[in-house]
């Protein structure tokens, strides 16, 4: 669509990303008459251009005796802020789809959302902080979702949608300490959970009217009232132990693979049938966060040295980083892969900033988002193209964003 003819050009060595832009702008005019002006971003050796070409060249030591082969693409306009939500209290958890946002808070409870910020249905029942949720799947009227708490339990939930009733199917007892993490697998039947107890354990996500049994200390009193409310009682298929610090975020990265993030500085790479470790990724901070794209098959961390950093989990050299993405001031708490665009993630800081990142700008991220007023914790993005973030401000800011609509280039 915005393609110009293949010829080398010369231009100013003093050119910054307007010139250029005005430059492809005059030779798209020239071509069609009928062209309106477009805002370009510039590559030069896949970095994007944010000085002016000199002192770009100059810092990336590039000559400029030879022809330098500039890429092109439509900027993208910065992410607009569109609906703040509040919760009472702090807002650790979001995931949100093409319908609805599930967020969970400091409050001890859960909260479904309508895109436009309408409040729809509070989940509550647990008896400590809710630390993450997740949706499992979405059938119809009928959907089944994840809440995850310091009260050591994850329970499986049943929201219908057309009635706006929300029953408690599971409650998923096993773990010793705060349930900080949870992800849900490809097939929709599996879950897997991390927590400061330094296990991660897999369970059924398929809800079912049996109880499993759960060894009790015979001196303790049954808490028999508290089970009912929340659901039949679930025990774990599989424990996977190995991480000696908490396990602070998990996910799943293939059918039968999954990856955890841990305070005792490493990324564990998990074998999800046989429950054995395929690799560690070692840094040399507490990890806080991680995101798997299956665009570009790269894991990004957060970590306590406000850096992001990329790297290839299938890698033979766990120590081995691709990428560190720099410009956060506070510990990284949250980072998210695009689900369309495999160069781009979002991610939020204890410096109450969240951060739009291009993998080719690693010095520099696309933009700041800097709509709260506290701490960010949690944030999302959807295939639609929404991002969102949440924060000790206890707001849900959602923002609508298009990414690139061309990858013509120079």
């Amino acid at each position: 669509r915005y393609s110009v003819d293949d010829v080398p050009f010369s231009i100013p060595a003093s050119s910054e990303v307007s010139d250029l832009s005005n430059v492809i702008n005059k030779l798209l005019e020239a071509k069609h008459e009928d062209h309106k002006h477009v805002e370009f971003d510039f590559l030069i050796k896949g970095q994007f251009l944010r000085l002016s070409l000199v002192t770009h060249m100059d810092t990336e030591s590039i000559s400029t005796e030879e022809v330098v082969e500039i890429e092109y693409v439509e900027k993208c306009t910065a992410p607009q802020p569109e609906e703040c939500v509040m919760h009472d209290d702090w807002i650790s958890a979001v995931e949100a789809d093409s319908e609805w946002i599930l967020s969970g808070s400091y409050d001890k409870t859960a909260q479904i959302w309508s895109l436009e910020g309408k409040a729809v249905m509070t989940i509550g029942g647990h008896t400590e902080v809710v630390k993450d949720v997740a949706w499992i799947k979405r059938d119809g009227l009928c959907s089944l979702l994840l809440t995850a708490s310091m009260d050591q339990t994850v329970v499986l939930w049943e929201w219908n949608s057309e009635r706006n009733k929300v029953k408690a199917r599971h409650c998923c007892r096993g773990h010793a300490g705060s349930v900080e993490s949870v992800a849900v697998d490809s097939t929709r039947t599996k879950f897997c959970s991390g927590s400061w107890d330094k296990m991660l354990k897999i369970w059924s996500a398929v809800p079912t009217d049996e109880e499993d049994e759960i060894e009790e200390p015979p001196n303790r009193p049954r808490k028999k009232q508290k089970t009912e409310q929340m659901g039949l009682t679930r025990t774990p298929l599989m424990t996977l132990s190995g991480h000696n610090e908490a396990v602070s975020s998990v996910l799943w990265s293939d059918t039968e693979e999954i990856c955890s993030a841990s305070w005792d500085h490493t990324i564990k790479v998990w074998d999800a049938e046989t429950g054995g470790l395929k690799s560690t990724l070692t840094g040399s901070k507490v990890f806080n966060c991680v995101s798997y794209s299956p665009l570009c098959r790269r894991l990004a961390s957060g970590s306590a040295d406000r850096h992001i950093r990329l790297w290839d989990p299938r890698s033979k050299d766990g120590s081995l980083v691709l990428l560190s993405l720099t410009s956060h001031y506070g510990w990284v708490t949250a980072v998210k892969w695009s689900p369309t665009q495999e160069q781009q993630l979002i991610s939020g800081s204890l410096d109450n900033v969240v951060k739009l990142w291009d993998t080719r700008s690693c010095k520099a991220p696309l933009y700041d988002l800097a709509a709260h007023e506290d701490k960010v914790l949690c944030v999302d993005w959807t295939e639609t193209g929404l991002l969102l973030s949440g924060g000790a401000d206890n707001k849900l800011y959602t923002y609508r964003y298009s990414a690139y609509s061309s990858d013509d280039g120079a």
